[in-house]
């Protein structure tokens, strides 16, 4: 992969006029793993749904190889979130094709499957998304990550609702990604593992409104 940097500099993001957390900044290289954590409603997806294009920024700046055009930071990166992405009316095969389809990706059935079963999906290839378990649903789409070939990961939570051994391949891909040049932000809580593979800690401080002045 190429050499590519994501720079979020004093970024904040903001519900009902509201910042949310206290600045934050980042220099993020390929090759990189970011760690975002914070309390519980310190706005750790709200920063990630801004990161990935889907909210505005409150204040800061966010630039992609210097250039602040979000067209192409977007074309470089994939975002997964709570919100899975997966059509619960298409099977598994489906889904991928239609996720490959709509990222203008060409990938062949045999790839498809490969990565499945990579998630551990193999024999699931023509069951509806909507059969199947929570866990596997979260294998379903992180198995886009395997054929999209964007070299920025943006990951919310990836490890919920995964066993032990899907934490475990996920470490092992997220650290894959990283040796071969790609980068990785991601949120986590309890996952030791990932927290010392991380290259940057941003840790979220929640923002104090102001006392009002009587």
């Amino acid at each position: 992969m190429s050499h590519h940097h994501l720079h979020i500099s004093n970024i904040t993001c903001a519900r009902g006029g509201e910042d949310l957390f206290e600045p934050v900044s980042c220099l993020l290289h390929t090759g990189e793993l970011a760690v975002i954590a914070g309390p519980n409603g310190s706005g750790k997806t709200t920063l990630m749904e801004t990161l990935a294009g889907m909210r505005p920024l409150a204040s800061g700046d966010m630039s992609f190889n210097d250039s602040q055009q979000s067209a192409l930071w977007l074309a470089n990166c994939h975002y997964l979130g709570h919100k899975l992405g997966n059509k619960g009316n298409l099977s598994c095969l489906e889904n991928l094709s239609f996720a490959l389809k709509i990222n203008q990706v060409n990938a062949s059935t045999e790839q498809m499957e490969a990565a499945l079963e990579a998630v551990d999906l193999a024999g699931y290839e023509y069951h509806l998304a909507s059969e199947l378990s929570a866990g596997q649903k979260k294998r379903l789409a992180l198995s886009r990550l395997l054929l999209l070939n964007k070299s920025f990961w943006l990951l919310d939570e990836p490890f919920v609702n995964l066993d032990h051994a899907g934490c475990d391949w996920l470490y092992q891909t997220i650290a894959a990604h990283i040796a071969q040049g790609g980068a990785v932000m991601l949120t986590a809580h309890d996952q030791q593992k990932i927290h010392e593979l991380a290259h940057h800690h941003i840790d979220l401080i929640v923002s104090q409104p102001d006392e009002v002045q009587l």
